[in-house]
């Protein structure tokens, strides 16, 4: 099958258009999964930090240095002005689940966590408690 000029040079430009069409989504696919990378990682890191405030509490009243009612109070306060990403935020909840403190909406503090269900009917809490309690 002969292809004229005209022919030959639509298939050119075809492929050189869906080469670099396949080369764009390439890179998209990698520049997402980047920023989700770093994303996850700034996070972890944020977390730990959050957690190293923890463990500095628990370490004071460990020695004796804070009593522990002060030391808990500390570490929640402290917790409590924390932000990352701009307004993200944490809060704390225990093995109940029960909400120990939330920085936005302090009437839920001491509140009952474990028929809280998120739209699709999951209790999130619930898993929250499970997750930790399967992996530590």
């Amino acid at each position: 099958m002969k292809l004229s000029i005209k022919q030959k040079l639509a298939l050119l430009v075809t492929c050189i258009i869906a080469s670099l069409a396949l080369l764009t989504i390439g890179f998209m696919l990698s520049e997402r999964s980047l920023i989700l990378e770093e994303r996850q990682s700034n996070v972890r890191q944020t977390v730990e930090s959050a957690h190293s405030i923890l463990g500095h509490y628990q370490n004071l009243a460990a020695k004796g240095n804070m009593s522990e009612a002060d030391a808990k109070h500390s570490a929640i306060a402290a917790i409590k002005a924390m932000r990352y990403s701009g307004d993200e935020y944490f809060w704390i909840n225990d093995m109940q689940p029960r909400m120990v403190m939330h920085p936005f909406k302090p009437e839920l503090d001491g509140t009952d966590l474990s028929n809280n269900k998120d739209p699709t009917g999951k209790r999130l809490f619930v898993e929250f408690v499970d997750t930790v309690k399967a992996k530590g």
